[in-house]
């Protein structure tokens, strides 16, 4: 595993609770992508919410390619702030970033490549994963968040981007809504380990990782129910599914669960066919 590590060029900054993991991201079966996908959620005291509107339904790749973009922001001189009396306002306008009676507010830009991004993803600089990056931009180019909290009631898009054709230069603008998620009473502020995830290959694992970022902080232990991780995962209601795809989801949870296990920060009981205990450390 020290190959994956040594070719994380941005690891997230472990300091920095900065990253986001909008809970729209899932595992999606290919050729399953859905379209005009609309999903809404609160924080546990009702006082933070979103809706989430997506052009193409957005899968764990879109998500690994999220947080790559967001970790090179982090780094000092990579991301720069914009604004309306900069020079790349042109993508800081496409963000539609309204608060506060429509008072404008500046993004955090960064200027990449597509070589880049693919190398720091692990995938091949080839025709075929150079078309699946821009495509994976344009799913989240196309993805909208309105936010309704005790602060304020505003929108964005969650991100925008241009690329010059023939220099290959790709400038990405971030809009600093996004860290505002509800999935936990931090306002969504989570901390994620890229290096953790990339030893992780399904997208089931990587979902899941997610999810237990937000339920189980450093040195706790807690038992959840089984179910809770199927919904969660797969943004699904259990009576919604059919029993034999509910049989389905739990051996694939199950199974992320012993690949998770192998992590050395966590520990993992499965109890029984019902609950689980997750310990970290």
């Amino acid at each position: 595993m020290a190959d994956l590590k040594n070719n994380i060029n941005y690891p997230i900054a472990k300091n920095h609770q900065i990253i986001q993991i909008l809970p729209q991201f899932k595992p999606i079966k290919r050729g399953a992508r859905k379209k005009g996908i609309e999903r809404l959620y609160s924080s546990k005291d009702g006082k933070y919410k979103a809706k989430i509107k997506m052009f193409k339904e957005l899968d764990i790749a879109d998500q690994d390619l999220l947080l790559t973009v967001l970790s090179i922001a982090l780094p000092v001189k990579r991301g720069a702030i914009i604004n309306e009396d900069t020079q790349h306002q042109d993508l800081w306008k496409k963000l539609a970033i309204k608060q506060d009676s429509n008072q404008e507010i500046a993004s955090i830009m960064i200027e990449t490549t597509p070589y880049e991004l693919l190398k720091e993803l692990n995938k091949s600089t080839g025709k075929r994963d150079y078309q699946w990056l821009l495509e994976s931009l344009e799913r989240l180019a196309d993805t909208s968040l309105f936010f309704d909290t005790p602060e304020f009631i505003g929108s964005t898009n969650l991100l925008s981007f241009y690329m010059h054709k023939e220099t290959k230069k790709l400038h990405i603008a971030i809009n600093p809504l996004n860290a505002i998620v509800l999935m936990n009473d931090k306002k969504g502020y989570i901390l994620n380990n890229r290096i953790e995830r990339l030893r992780l290959r399904s997208d089931v694992a990587k979902a899941l990782h997610s999810v237990l970022l937000t339920l189980v902080d450093i040195h706790q232990s807690k038992t959840f129910s089984l179910d809770i991780f199927i919904e969660k995962v797969y943004l699904i209601q259990i009576d919604e599914m059919s029993s034999q795809a509910k049989k389905d989801a739990k051996r694939s949870i199950k199974a992320a669960f012993n690949k998770i296990n192998e992590l050395d920060k966590w520990e993992v009981i499965l109890n029984d066919n019902k609950t689980v205990t997750i310990k970290r450390s």
